[in-house]
């Protein structure tokens, strides 16, 4: 594909999130499994995740094994978002990660900034994603059609949009 494929679907302007997250440390007696933040894969494009020394970000690889992020000073996580599973007809997949801080007994902070396309963007499989031997896997939708409906299985509810 052209190396300007993707900007039409962030014009005129891209959906754009940049988040200042806080973790306080767990308690030290901390049930089973309590965590900073649940399992979950990003739903948009593409998230660029800056995190501090403290550490607790976990990745659960493709055999369904949780791995740390370990923090390299002076980098960047970069996560794709269910968007990009969708525009490549599942060749890149969405990542399952969450916050794990009940070990750390110090507070966490992070700086994610969530890029997706405009919200009426058409999102389907990239043209060289699809073949008579790998057909559409997910349904074509708009950006927003996603985020809501994504919106509505962790919350029960879509936002109404103007």
């Amino acid at each position: 594909m052209p190396d300007t494929w993707f900007e039409k679907f962030h014009a005129p302007a891209a959906a754009a999130t940049l988040r200042l997250i806080h973790y306080p440390p767990q308690p030290a007696r901390a049930k089973f499994n309590q965590i900073g933040a649940g399992a979950h894969t990003d739903w948009g494009g593409i998230t660029i995740l800056a995190q501090d020394d403290v550490g607790g970000l976990e990745v659960r690889t493709v055999q369904g094994d949780w791995i740390t992020a370990t923090p390299i000073a002076g980098s960047f996580v970069i996560n794709l978002g269910d968007l990009m599973a969708r525009w490549t007809n599942g060749i890149y997949m969405s990542n399952m990660h969450r916050v794990n801080n009940n070990v750390s007994g110090k507070d966490r902070y992070s700086i994610p900034y969530f890029h997706s396309p405009y919200p009426t963007s058409v999102i389907e499989a990239i043209p060289s994603c699809v073949d008579k031997d790998h057909p559409p896997r997910f349904a074509t939708c708009t950006a927003q059609e996603h985020m809501a409906e994504m919106f509505r299985r962790s919350y029960g509810y879509a936002p109404q949009v103007a």
